[in-house]
């Protein structure tokens, strides 16, 4: 379910496209992304969730628990000093609406369904798409597989042969790998958001026209673009994890790098994903080194049916068991 729910076809991409453009006209028609067993699927494991927690009193920390619990009125926030960065391309959580007096919409089933239904659907292909091209970008940089290697092993010392999420955390290389990938492979290429109040953009340059924007304009971000724009990231096609060590971090323009989004709309599982892949290639280079095989395209082929990146004919790499 999981795989039909992120398979796109040509004509799932012309409904997203569709909804963005003209939301509420897609109401209108009652035009559908997904097909209806996908909805009824989640629609009947959340009402079965609810249902036997509600009926037994079972309380979980999770995402069902927080919604449900703010169907009764209640908000729960973690504090700041609770919330601990996992790496550089980590978003900060907003602190809009924290302290809202303003009165919570009803809640419903399917309004929790829905969320579910977007949180694993945001989770399920970024994860995958994020550890794809880092492996690929490890095969055709085997120095820098090394190096990170080195530094696995290095940890893995300094913690008896068992690791601990304060040790990956420190992990600097490893996240400087984790943020370039992230900068030329972006699991979301685009963004968008809607205007809220009326703001004029001023000519750049000598003879450009302004641009006005009215409340309820959507714009849209081209987060992949602006990540490969030589302007601000030199040499843009090479995957250099260096643009990410302590010095040149600083440099980094605002809002040139957001793979995860910014703002209060920001993705909020981008610890989560961070460190599942951190975790996974911990584990698999500390035993194998990643390798060309017959099917590894080189250079890659993107797919033009996919509506996130992607490889034509898949990403294909290969293990080898690492002699130490």
């Amino acid at each position: 379910m999981g795989k039909k729910t992120t398979t796109f076809t040509f004509l799932s991409n012309m409904k997203f496209l569709m909804y963005s453009i003209a939301p509420e006209f897609c109401k209108a028609i009652n035009l559908q992304l997904f097909s209806s067993d996908i909805y009824h699927f989640f629609n009947k494991l959340i009402k079965d969730t609810i249902q036997a927690r509600e009926t037994h009193g079972t309380v979980r920390p999770d995402m069902i628990h927080l919604l449900l619990e703010a169907r009764k009125g209640k908000k729960v926030v973690d504090s700041p000093t609770e919330v601990i960065d996992t790496g550089f391309a980590t978003v900060q959580e907003s602190a809009i609406h924290t302290n809202s007096t303003k009165p919570i919409q009803e809640i419903t089933d399917m309004d929790i369904a829905a969320q579910a239904m977007i949180f694993f659907f945001a989770g399920f292909d970024s994860v995958s798409v994020l550890m794809s091209f880092m492996g690929y970008e490890l095969v055709l940089n085997p120095d820098i597989q090394k190096r990170l290697q080195e530094e696995i092993d290095d940890t893995l010392k300094q913690c008896n042969g068992k690791l601990t999420y304060e040790a990956l955390l420190k992990m600097k290389y490893m996240d400087m790998v984790i943020s370039e990938t992230l900068r030329k492979w972006p699991a979301g290429i685009i963004t968008d958001r809607v205007c809220s109040k009326s703001f004029t953009i001023e000519p750049a340059n000598p003879g450009d026209d302004s641009v006005c924007l009215n409340p309820g304009d959507i714009i849209l971000i081209p987060i992949s673009a602006i990540q490969r724009d030589p302007e601000y990231f030199s040499n843009p096609d090479t995957f250099d994890p260096e643009r990410f060590n302590d010095e040149n971090k600083e440099n980094i323009k605002p809002y040139t790098y957001m793979p995860f989004g910014l703002g209060p709309r920001n993705c909020i599982g981008s610890r989560f994903a961070i460190l599942e892949a951190k975790t996974i290639f911990f584990s698999m280079l500390s035993k194998f080194n990643f390798a060309a095989i017959d099917k590894t395209q080189i250079p890659l082929k993107l797919s033009k049916k996919s509506f996130n990146l992607a490889g034509e004919n898949g990403i294909w790499v290969g293990l080898e068991p690492r002699s130490k």
